[in-house]
């Protein structure tokens, strides 16, 4: 069953409160100042059953202009406006105000209650509903039906309670397949139960054993229990009023404006993106950077408009902003809001959020207006691409899904026909798919095969570059493991060639080149001349006349080869006088069992400066061990 919110609006004392009690039998002036004064001051709440059977939620809020911002938190979430206007003091300035919200929130539905019919003749009462039909022209409502009743009498009543049945079954069901959010418009604690929260279900579902986390104070908290219109649930569903009692938080540290989350879903941000309405009664031109009061959800902050493109916004005009808050709020791609001015407070206009995390834009920047262009047309595919361009990296389908607030199937589908455009290329490891426009992937990967190719001519002896500095230098926003799957793309195409720790252009494949050829020769030379005593690294560099560098290069490439090991850090051998090394103290210690320095040292024909680092490099590869002052053999050979 679908769940609907039918909410009032209206100006001071028309009869708002009165009607909702002949509609659902409850008197939703709750507080005792409220009976008192004769007026809403807060939100009242009834449940509403309709003779379809369908159940609504009645969201009664109050008309005082003063409570214009309650008014607000209680629009939230509504599918259906009742505009109640009373027959004898027709449209008033709260019903203009309360009609405007509705209408840049994006209520779709409504319908007029023209209230207190009874006080007034039939020619007056032609008169107001003459008056209200010029009011709703150019708004949602302009084709809302128009019903006189006088809830004391039982007048209109009926017909009323039949047109609410027959729109709410034009109320297209809310989304539950995506993260549960719940604004709140109350919090308070109950003796013996804790704290508890109330509002309206956006989206998604609640299980009643959920974890969340409450934004943008970042609480976590656990239900307890919830109810919808007093009945205990399981579960609450997009669309429903719901009360949860929570745990692991108290009453005090929650608040009007706080928003139920899901953990790790949607993040606090002091700025984002809006196509932003100015009313046509808006009392003056906006200017850029003006202060005004933002409302989204149930919350209120303050924050300043930054117009981009130009100076200021006549009234009845639209434009791209940006938002720079004092306070956080909790944005989502697509979410409406209103704006109201500091000071007097009056509304003046609202909009749409495009980004909900953008960088700070210049006021003239034309690649911020283009791509919110995109944003606001809306399509799937090119809101994808435009995440995956401001990205320039690869991107998981879960942060795609994240960045921009889009349905994962959605996202899923959006990929689908930009890889089948070649739009999108995909670099795949061995547990995720990661995602890259074309357009990046080439000037990403032509960038690296210059800086290869200019590397592998500065540096003719090196045997490649270095893939960290590689990294850090066209890749830094990714990590090491995301990186690695982005050279791995480019050797699968025979771009480059890894290895180890190095990565060489595809092109240079084929052995070594002339002069690393000859430099190595020689490098083997002067380590064969003496084989247990073989130059240091120092005499090496001064005899070729090479930088440490390019040395080093030169001796992991005969590492690499198996022609060199590497002793300790400034000390190589060739690799066959190790072999021949192994073989002599394994020969040695089979008959003798155990062995000193100094007879390993007199065996191979060298001196303690080259035979202790020989045998403690023969003990770290397991041939022998060490025993006191002796040598043994690690194992049985």
């Amino acid at each position: 069953m679908k769940h609907i919110i039918l909410g009032t609006a209206g100006h001071i004392d028309h009869g708002k409160t009165t009607l909702i009690k002949a509609l659902t039998g409850v008197d939703t002036d709750r507080l005792g100042e409220e009976k008192k004064r004769g007026i809403s001051i807060e939100l009242g709440f009834a449940e509403f059953k309709l003779p379809s059977g369908q159940i609504a939620g009645i969201v009664d809020v109050p008309g005082h202009e003063r409570f214009v911002k309650n008014m607000l938190a209680g629009a939230t979430g509504i599918d259906i406006v009742l505009l109640v206007v009373a027959a004898d003091d027709g449209v008033m300035p709260q019903t203009r105000e309360h009609l405007s919200i509705c209408n840049l929130l994006g209520v779709k539905r409504g319908i007029v209650a023209l209230s207190k019919a009874d006080l007034v003749d039939e020619e007056w009462l032609e008169i107001v509903k003459e008056d209200i039909k010029e009011v709703l022209e150019g708004t949602l409502f302009e084709e809302a039906p128009i019903i006189a009743v006088a809830p004391l009498k039982g007048i209109g009543i009926d017909e009323l309670i039949a047109k609410i049945d027959e729109i709410a079954a034009e109320v297209t069901e809310k989304k539950t397949n995506v993260p549960f959010r719940l604004p709140i418009d109350r919090a308070f604690s109950l003796k013996g139960v804790g704290a508890v929260i109330t509002g309206t279900l956006w989206e998604g579902e609640i299980p009643a054993d959920a974890e969340v986390s409450i934004l943008p104070k970042k609480l976590p908290a656990r239900i307890r229990s919830i109810q919808v219109h007093g009945h205990s649930v399981g579960k609450a569903t997009a669309g429903q009023r719901v009360a949860l009692n929570l745990g692991g938080v108290k009453a005090n540290e929650i608040e009007r404006g706080d928003v139920i989350l899901p953990p790790n879903h949607l993040s606090p941000s002091y700025m984002f993106d809006a196509k932003l309405y100015l009313l046509s009664d808006a009392p003056r031109a906006l200017r850029n950077r003006t202060r005004v009061r933002l409302h989204h959800g149930t919350q209120e902050v303050l924050g300043r408009v930054v117009l981009l493109g130009e100076e200021e916004l006549q009234p009845g005009s639209s434009a791209y902003v940006q938002f720079r808050l004092e306070n956080p709020i909790v944005p989502k791609y697509k979410d409406k809001f209103i704006i109201r001015s500091y000071s007097p407070i009056f509304t003046i206009g609202g909009g749409e959020i495009l980004d909900s995390h953008p960088h700070k834009h210049k006021q003239y920047g034309a690649e911020a207006i283009e791509a919110m262009k995109i944003l606001e047309d809306g399509k799937t595919e090119d809101v994808v691409k435009l995440v995956l361009e401001e990205e320039m990296a690869p991107l998981s389908l879960s942060s795609i899904v994240t960045r921009s607030e889009l349905l994962h199937s959605e996202v899923k589908d959006a990929l689908d026909c930009l890889m089948s455009s070649d739009k999108v290329v995909t670099l795949e490891g061995d547990s995720e798919i990661l995602f890259m426009t074309a357009i990046s992937y080439s000037e990403l990967k032509d960038k690296i095969f210059s800086y290869l190719d200019d590397y592998s001519k500065d540096n003719p002896l090196s045997r490649g570059a270095n893939k960290e500095v590689v990294r850090t230098r066209f890749l830094a926003s990714l990590s090491p493991r995301v990186a690695e799957i982005f050279f791995n793309r480019l050797a699968e195409e025979n771009i480059i060639t890894q290895e180890g720790d190095v990565l060489k252009l595809h092109s240079k494949e084929g052995g070594l080149s002339e002069a690393q050829q000859a430099s190595t020769d020689k490098i083997m030379a002067l380590l064969q001349k003496d084989k247990f005593k073989p130059a240091s690294f120092k005499e090496i560099m001064a005899e070729m006349g090479l930088k440490q560098s390019q040395l080093q290069e030169l001796l992991k490439i005969l590492v690499s080869e198996g022609k060199v090991e590497r002793i300790k850090s400034d000390l190589f051998f060739p690799a066959s006088a190790v072999v021949e090394a192994r073989e002599k103290i394994i020969s040695f210690l089979k008959i003798n069992k155990k062995m000193t320095a100094a007879e390993f040292r007199d065996l191979i024909g060298t001196s303690r400066k080259y035979a202790v680092p020989l045998l403690e490099y023969l003990d770290l590869k397991k041939v022998t061990k060490r025993v006191g002052d002796y040598r043994v053999l690690a194992k049985e050979e």
